[in-house]
């Protein structure tokens, strides 16, 4: 989180929290003039503003942001409806894990689709973790292979959450479409096969899922054929040296 993001949405926070509800509306229509992000940041915040210490705006600003920002993250930030990034509309949870939420999210803007919106957890980022995430998406934007499930973008919310937006799938785990449609040996080697494509494609690209498995292995139905995306692929974990040459494997004479 940068000082001057949250000095701002601190002080407007402030001033805004000290009105009559009737008299807020107007105050956010001159204050955030034609900044619709910064607006729907702040109304995103009123509601929980109630239930906060009245000393919270005056706490020092640390690398572990404070207690009372951090309720205001894990209350406000993660609820259907709130505009996540100034572009992200939360619809509901696709899932959590250790790292973070996953949620279904409407993008808002520059184009409207749908994304499933990874937020990174609350407390569990300081500055090097934040550092070492700009210099990882990056990894992300690199990888295209139609087995990988895209990543659109990845940044930090106004109040320094970190978040990937990446391609909504509507799939189910491949060991599941293969049970249900009970498919032939071959039928399933040929998907795992396409899948082993897309993790050979990452890892050209020098970049290690770390969480691989059937659950992570989304398989969607395009013109009635089926084909698998790998989502869940932040934080991954990037290889220290490209991999700039291809792997062979030889036969050996015993086993």
């Amino acid at each position: 989180m940068t000082v001057e993001n949250w000095e701002r949405v601190k002080e407007l926070l402030d001033q805004v929290m000290g009105l009559a509800p009737a008299q807020r509306a107007r105050f956010l229509d001159e204050a955030c003039a034609s900044d619709s992000g910064l607006r729907a940041e702040l109304e995103s915040l009123l509601p929980y503003g109630e239930g906060i210490s009245s000393d919270f705006l005056q706490s020092p600003l640390s690398g572990d942001l404070n207690h009372d920002v951090e309720r205001i993250e894990a209350l406000g930030s993660l609820a259907a409806g709130q505009v996540v990034a100034r572009r992200f509309q939360l619809i509901h949870k696709l899932g959590e894990g250790g790292m973070g939420q996953v949620w279904l999210a409407g993008q808002l803007s520059p184009v409207r689709r749908q994304v499933a919106l990874k937020l990174i957890r609350t407390g569990i980022y300081d500055e090097a973790v934040l550092r070492r995430f700009e210099s990882e998406r990056q990894s992300l934007a690199i990888m295209d292979h139609p087995a990988i499930a895209k990543v659109f973008e990845a940044g930090t919310t106004p109040l320094g959450r970190p978040f990937f937006a990446m391609e909504y799938v509507p799939g189910v785990p491949i060991t599941d479409y293969c049970d249900h449609h009970k498919l032939t040996i071959r039928s399933r080697l040929e998907l795992f096969i396409q899948a082993c494509e897309g993790v050979q494609h990452a890892h050209q690209k020098a970049v290690i899922h770390r969480d691989l498995k059937p659950a992570n292995i989304l398989i969607v139905e395009v013109n009635g054929i089926p084909q698998p995306r790998t989502i869940d692929s932040g934080l991954p974990k990037p290889l220290r040296v490209p991999l700039r040459r291809k792997l062979f494997t030889r036969a050996s004479g015993s086993f």
